[in-house]
């Protein structure tokens, strides 16, 4: 999916009433004030449509205008078409969450594919990116990826303590994610800083809740979904490791990219991949990656934004099952500022979670931070 590391999804967890449904992503915006512009110009066609909101690590909020309700293929497709205009894409996704898949992609021009079997190695011995690319490949999940691999788990615990910066201020956040198939439950720990500790539970029987220190509530399934994708491994915090071989062989940012040298950072040997800026590669808003050489893991990410240069650096990879490696630190900076460091304190498949974390939960206990 083109540039996964920007796709925070805003719904996961579906109930089983929800896994044939279908949904079109037709524009997305930086200001909520220029997405209800644009949904207004649809005029009677806007009906079904609305505004979601996803946060994009290292750039904010982008609002998206989401048109939802389709339980056939066909139809969701044929609307799509549509409403294609202005040389506009329309993505047309099956199923919600992490386990949401893209089906089609309407309008605008179509990519070129990849040509990830030709390039040589350049000189010196230093192979090419497109061999690089290839071992990263391998080294990050095989070429289903992370999130193929991570798929086949029937449960997950999913733990991390953030540090980030908000309007200048620092947040120590706690989270907490629990996961057996469509079922599903976030516990956020305010320790420092604004914001309100709360817990969401997408229940098993079509149900969804949220619990404060003050009330517990029945929220609406899909909302409840949005909220927790933003913490899901495969469309948060780990979206990049995880969906990188996806990407590697799908995004454009990943094509036409060249080696251009072998460096040490912190003591080891990597290689450092750019794009090449002739032609199409002027515009490609990759900066450099780098890669260990050792490995073939992906350490350091940077892009650059219309908010400034972020870097995205990843450490401490470990095994989680076979074949899947995860960080467990990651550090996102914009401008060489911090935006947010994290500690994956667990990372846990196939264990066998209580029936109680899926229902209706009470009030959250304890002193408020």
């Amino acid at each position: 999916m083109i540039r996964l590391w920007l796709q925070l999804v805003l719904m996961v967890c579906s109930a089983p009433a929800l896994a044939e449904s279908y949904f079109l992503e037709l524009s997305e915006h930086e200001s909520k004030a220029a997405a209800e512009t644009q949904l207004v110009s649809w005029g009677p066609q806007s009906e079904g449509m609305r505004i979601s909101r996803r946060y994009v690590r290292g750039s904010g909020w982008r609002y998206v205008i989401r048109y939802d309700g389709f339980t056939d293929r066909e139809k969701a497709i044929s609307t799509a078409a549509g409403l294609v205009r202005d040389g506009n894409v329309i993505t047309v996704y099956e199923g919600v969450g992490y386990k949401r898949t893209v089906i089609e992609r309407v309008g605008g021009a179509v990519e070129p594919q990849s040509t990830i079997a030709a390039a040589p190695a350049i000189a010196s011995g230093i192979p090419s990116a497109i061999q690089i690319l290839r071992d990263a490949v391998r080294a990050h999940g095989g070429r289903g990826g992370g999130a193929r691999l991570l798929n086949k788990s029937n449960s997950l615990k999913f733990g991390f303590l953030s540090r980030t910066v908000v309007a200048e201020k620092e947040w120590k956040i706690r989270h907490q994610l629990y996961r057996d198939g469509d079922r599903a439950r976030l516990e956020v720990d305010m320790l420092k800083g604004d914001g309100v500790s709360n817990t969401v539970v997408v229940g098993g029987d079509g149900k969804a809740w949220v619990a404060t220190h003050d009330l517990v509530r029945e929220r609406d399934l899909a909302q409840a979904a949005e909220m927790m994708a933003r913490f899901a491994p495969e469309t948060g915090l780990l979206s990049i490791p995880l969906g990188l071989a996806a990407d590697i062989k799908e995004a454009s940012e990943w094509q036409g990219l060249k080696t251009s040298g072998r460096v040490s950072y912190r003591g080891v040997p990597h290689y450092r991949v750019v794009p090449d800026r002739k032609g199409d590669g002027e515009m490609n808003p990759l900066e450099a990656a780098l890669f260990q050489e050792e490995t073939g893991l992906l350490v350091q990410l940077t892009w650059v934004t219309r908010g400034g240069r972020v870097t995205f650096t990843y450490d401490d990879y470990r095994a989680v099952i076979d074949d899947l490696l995860i960080p467990h630190s990651i550090r996102i900076e914009r401008n060489g500022g911090l935006v947010e460091a994290v500690e994956i304190t667990e990372f846990s498949v196939n264990a066998t979670l209580p029936e109680s974390l899926f229902s209706e939960p009470t009030k959250i206990k304890g002193r408020r931070h």
